[in-house]
């Protein structure tokens, strides 16, 4: 009896894998893309969570060097399908224990694996021949596989949440007016976008690597579509590196947001600004012109989401005043050590679930700490042993690989 029941706890919490019946959904290697899903029941059977993955981009400063990007990347579960397990467990937001995630335990978590290298988007019908390796750009059609995969049941739905972390919070924004737009009025749509917010700003050596090699990127995937979002590529029709970055985006989402940022996003400060004392997660070790730099970043942060949330009141956001990047699926999700305010109780857990049932006072949706690192009660992070070398080393290493 107890094996029987171990498998029916099993089954229920396993995220099973699907692979896209458009056969020009392709990853970066041409194996076929994927997601997983795991079943709602119960209360959670009409309600969805489509999570777009996160891992960086393709990187270069020209074409030449963003294929050679993609073929290493090819060769990773970042660029192909072929190795990867025919079930997995997330946490987070994405745990189906009611204990750890009692607010969504129960629906349907759809997590949109991310092998196109060019942050769930842009399309090359050819592919790039390179080292005897074919590689297949074709972010658009695999996200719209996806999406034609799932609309029957998308469309009969009480509530979908287009959500996703890093390249895939991008991609919540790039996405969520085209998902609006697909699905029937009475289903609503909300996004939640995890640590997509990245700046257009010079690194602290006065460079913008980032911007140029994200014009690299679109002159390479992007002749034959355009960005997702078109009323955004339609006003910036000679700057359509605009539609990448959330700050300009904004003016064309409608649709509510509920925006998950730190406030001194940690892949930011290190990869795009350079700030390289902060790659122990803190901010100590710093010069005045570091320091200078980040508490910039923190203010330029806050500015943006005043005004998105002044713009449209409905906006929600939980942004703390630590060095992190990516929030949902991890298991402070719902831990005391984070919160905004520090002490308050409001973990991001309270916080997204206040804003989605608490619509009478928007003002108190709005969790954006307004103290600054390291003067903040909660995740200022200023203890680097919350985090193990091995930890550390991993995310630089990712960080410097794609």
């Amino acid at each position: 009896m107890k094996l029987f029941c171990f498998y029916i706890v099993a089954y229920i919490q396993a995220f099973n894998l699907h692979f896209a019946s458009d056969p020009k959904a392709l990853c970066l290697d041409g194996s076929p893309a994927s997601y997983y899903k795991a079943e709602g029941y119960g209360t959670g059977a009409k309600k969805y969570i489509l999570h777009f993955q996160g891992g960086a981009r393709i990187d270069g400063s020209t074409q030449d060097q963003l294929i050679q990007s993609a073929y290493l990347r090819s060769k990773t579960q970042l660029g192909s399908s072929k190795d990867l397990s025919k079930q997995m467990l997330f946490n987070g937001m994405f745990s189906r224990s009611q204990n750890k995630n009692p607010y969504y335990y129960n629906w349907n978590l759809i997590h949109f694996n991310y092998c196109d290298g060019s942050l769930h988007q842009g399309y090359k019908s050819d592919p790039i021949e390179y080292l005897g390796t074919q590689l297949y750009f074709r972010g658009d059609v695999i996200v719209k596989s996806f999406i034609s995969d799932l609309f029957q049941e998308l469309s009969t739905a009480d509530t979908v949440i287009v959500s996703g972390c890093s390249a895939g919070g991008n991609a919540a924004y790039f996405w969520i007016e085209y998902i609006r737009a697909l699905l029937p009025q009475n289903v609503t749509v909300y996004g939640v976008p995890d640590s997509g917010m990245a700046l257009n700003l010079l690194a602290i050596d006065g460079t913008d690597y980032p911007t140029e090699s994200l014009i690299q990127l679109i002159d390479l995937v992007n002749i034959e579509v355009t960005h997702p979002n078109k009323q955004c590529v339609e006003k910036y029709s000679k700057e359509s590196w605009k539609c990448y970055y959330a700050q300009y985006l904004f003016e064309f989402i409608k649709t509510p947001l509920f925006i998950i940022q730190s406030m001194y996003d940690y892949f930011s400060l290190t990869v795009r600004f350079k700030i390289d004392c902060a790659k122990n997660y803190t901010l100590t070790n710093c010069s005045k012109e570091e320091l200078d730099f980040a508490q910039n970043l923190y203010k330029q942060n806050y500015e943006i989401l005043s005004q998105r949330k002044k713009d449209y009141p409905e906006t929600g956001a939980f942004a703390p005043s630590c060095l992190e990047h990516c929030f949902l699926l991890k298991d402070y999700y719902d831990s005391s050590d984070w919160e905004v305010p520090g002490d308050s109780g409001n973990t991001l857990q309270v916080a997204l679930n206040n804003w989605l049932n608490s619509k009478t006072n928007i003002e108190d949706n709005f969790y954006v700490d307004k103290v600054e690192w390291p003067d903040n009660k909660k995740c200022s992070n200023s203890d680097y042993n919350n985090y193990s070398p091995l930890y550390v080393l991993s995310i630089l290493l990712i960080s410097h690989i794609i």
